[in-house]
């Protein structure tokens, strides 16, 4: 069994394999630590409890004998097919769009290029150390959850001038269900993040920025750089290489190809977890690929003859 992807979903997926029985599981990941996004999300000031979510994993992993990690390996389609599996499972994930693809426009941003010094994705800011060319910086947020606020938080305590663009009603709205919202707002604005809501921006220059709330009201606003954190796209071009040539499949001898977690579709995390547990249990199924549906109404009391 190949697990390609040692995120949340593939950790978990590997783990509850190997207790299903399969006597030899190899996890591969390009990167040398476990974790995909985690392993930078735990790094986000107020979140390295969340770390927990791969620490446990990772111990898991080290005590079943039957998974194999293979740390630093990139594989592409040709390596998978010689790899010599029969069933394969792609974990790899998901990363913010450079370009600005948001769900409120459902286009990109004009002028939006991570190759440029003024515009920074989350994995460039948190993983390359990428930083804009000057002290003023605007965050647009279009995800209303922990990346945008914890992203902030950290180039202000690092002494930049910070202010979140959303398109939201609110900065971390998400968070209210888990009535941090307040909480989070409050530190935000203890170390001088300000923000714009309702709002979102329609072109980036060197300079600056332009925009518009929901009501039609233009803003602009002076800035060196902008962090996008809009939409997730999918790193799924390997399922997709793969399943695009059966005949390449049934020469290899690989009777199945599996996509879970955020490369199927960018999700919770929480999501991605179950989403490689519910492959894993099930993948002795006739589709495992098709959830089996819940079981939602439990019998508590026999009926009385």
């Amino acid at each position: 069994m190949l697990v390609v992807g040692a995120g949340p979903a593939g950790m978990e997926c590997a783990i509850v394999l190997a207790k299903h029985g399969f006597r030899r599981v190899h996890l591969v990941d390009a990167a040398d630590e476990m974790g995909g996004h985690v392993r930078w999300v735990r790094r986000l000031p107020g979140l390295g409890e969340w770390g927990r979510v791969v620490d446990w994993r990772v111990v898991q992993i080290a005590k079943a004998k039957a998974i194999e990690r293979f740390p630093g390996v990139r594989l592409g389609p040709a390596g998978v097919l010689e790899y010599g599996v029969e069933l394969v499972v792609v974990a790899t994930g998901s990363r913010w769009a450079g370009d600005g693809l948001n769900a409120f426009s459902h286009e990109p941003i004009a002028g939006a290029d991570p190759s440029l010094p003024h515009v920074l994705t989350p994995e460039q800011v948190m993983l390359e150390g990428k930083r804009p060319p000057g002290r003023r910086v605007v965050v647009q947020d279009c995800e209303g959850y922990y990346v945008a606020a914890g992203i902030a938080e950290l180039l202000a305590s690092e002494g930049y001038e910070v202010e979140i663009v959303t398109g939201i009603a609110s900065v971390a709205e998400v968070a209210n269900a888990t009535l941090e919202g307040p909480s989070i707002r409050a530190q935000l604005a203890r170390v001088g993040v300000t923000w714009r809501v309702d709002a979102m921006l329609d072109e980036i220059r060197s300079d600056g920025v332009c925009g518009a709330d929901h009501y039609g009201r233009r803003f602009e606003r002076e800035t060196d750089g902008v962090v996008l954190v809009t939409q997730r796209r999918s790193d799924d071009a390997l399922y997709r290489a793969l399943v695009a040539d059966p005949a390449a499949l049934a020469t290899a001898g690989v009777a199945g190809v599996y996509r879970i977690g955020d490369c199927a579709a960018p999700r919770l995390i929480a999501d991605s977890v179950f989403d490689g547990h519910r492959l894993a249990r099930e993948i002795d199924g006739p589709h495992p690929a098709i959830p089996l549906p819940h079981l939602r109404e439990r019998a508590v009391l026999e009926p009385s003859v």
